[in-house]
């Protein structure tokens, strides 16, 4: 389902980074992918990287206003087999990217969404 200010954004870079626990500094798996004509994409990985902090990275769309990824430092991807999944499939949450003005359909989400009641 669509969200009011959502876009479909294709042929954006993503990147899944992979980097040893203990140092945070090491890249220890790089792979990289294309967004499709419906904003999705697909990593294979090899091998496990059940020490690893993996997370994926967008690069900022070359059109539109929406330039500027938002920061994703929160959702790590588990990538080994080790943890008792039926599937190897594994998801992210959606990335995100923002404007750099605030659209004049924001208040009418926020109240829709009972935002501006959160502290009534």
């Amino acid at each position: 389902m669509m969200m009011k200010f959502e876009h479909v954004f294709v042929g954006v870079s993503v990147s899944l980074q992979c980097i040893k626990e203990e140092n945070n500094t090491i890249i220890t798996y790089l792979k990289n992918s294309t967004s499709d004509a419906n904003g999705m994409y697909n990593i294979p990985v090899l091998g496990d990287h059940e020490d690893d902090i993996c997370v994926v990275v967008a690069d900022s769309p070359n059109e539109g206003q929406c330039k500027e990824a938002m920061p994703n430092k929160s959702d790590r991807i588990i990538i080994t087999n080790n943890m008792g999944a039926a599937s190897l499939t594994r998801y992210v949450n959606p990335l995100g990217f923002m404007t750099q003005t605030i659209d004049s359909q924001c208040n009418v989400v926020v109240h829709e969404l009972e935002l501006d009641n959160l502290f009534d």
